[in-house]
């Protein structure tokens, strides 16, 4: 009797103690799955597997056919349309001949001038209409492109009226240093600039920045009579390295002969 009834406690023992788990058990395959389907990954999706890669993409963005976003007034041509050999020549003709009117052929618009270059003892340098935007390469132009420096609006606009009258293209500046800025987005072939223009930066100031950048660069410079006692501009101007001289008053030949004195 006892016996029987400690074998009875003991089968009790094992079903009250069984460390087996009532779950089934997992092999080392289905624990991994397990995990990753409750693992929560932030990654992005691969959009190389959608079927439409550039269908989210194009509607998350802005429209770009917005109306105010256009390009206004004409499109500017990266290649310009050239001209017919009977308008090529005239082209050449007129940039070639002093004195003759420059427009173009072709809708008697005005020209831009491109920056010159040296090919042996020639001087190219390209020439666009800004009307039409026809261009042409010419060899030896007679016309230049003027720097006028000046702080008085009427001795300014008549330099500008003397060079713009004889065919030259003409940028002009009240300020040295605008001046300066100007030459550098744009050189010229020739500066004018007054020794009395003041500002950021005096004259003597801007010769010397100017040669020392652009050795190359011709400088006339414009100065009234000094006082008696003081040092003469002009000659301080020479030795800066200013190529012609201008005393005040002027005359149209005296601007255009030194134009074509100083011009490289």
């Amino acid at each position: 009797m006892p016996a029987r009834m400690s074998e009875q406690r003991a089968g009790d023992r094992r079903h009250q103690f069984d460390r087996r788990s009532p779950l089934p058990r997992r092999t080392g395959l289905n624990r991994r799955r397990e995990e990753r389907r409750s693992q929560r990954v932030d990654t992005t999706r691969d959009r190389r597997q959608d079927r439409d890669r550039r269908g989210p993409d194009r509607r998350a963005v802005a429209d770009r056919r917005n109306p105010l976003g256009r390009r206004r007034g004409p499109r500017r041509r990266a290649t310009p349309t050239p001209y017919t050999a009977e308008e090529l020549a005239a082209v050449r003709t007129i940039f070639s001949t002093r004195g003759a009117v420059v427009r173009c052929p072709s809708c008697d618009g005005s020209y831009t001038l491109g920056n010159p270059r040296k090919r042996g003892d020639d001087v190219l340098r390209q020439v666009r209409c800004l009307s039409c935007g026809r261009s042409a390469v010419v060899t030896n132009s007679w016309i230049a492109r003027v720097l006028v420096i000046e702080r008085t609006d009427v001795i300014r606009d008549t330099m500008r009226t003397i060079l713009t009258g004889a065919g030259h293209e003409v940028i002009d500046a009240a300020d040295a240093a605008v001046g300066l800025e100007a030459f550098r987005a744009l050189p010229a072939d020739v500066v004018f600039i007054s020794l009395m223009s003041s500002g950021r930066l005096d004259a003597g100031e801007f010769i010397r920045q100017l040669r020392k950048e652009f050795p190359d660069v011709a400088v006339v410079a414009v100065s009234g009579r000094g006082s008696h006692g003081v040092a003469n501009p002009l000659a301080m101007a020479m030795q800066l390295g200013a190529a012609r001289t201008i005393r005040l008053p002027f005359t149209r030949d005296d601007v255009l002969q030194a134009l074509e004195e100083a011009r490289p």
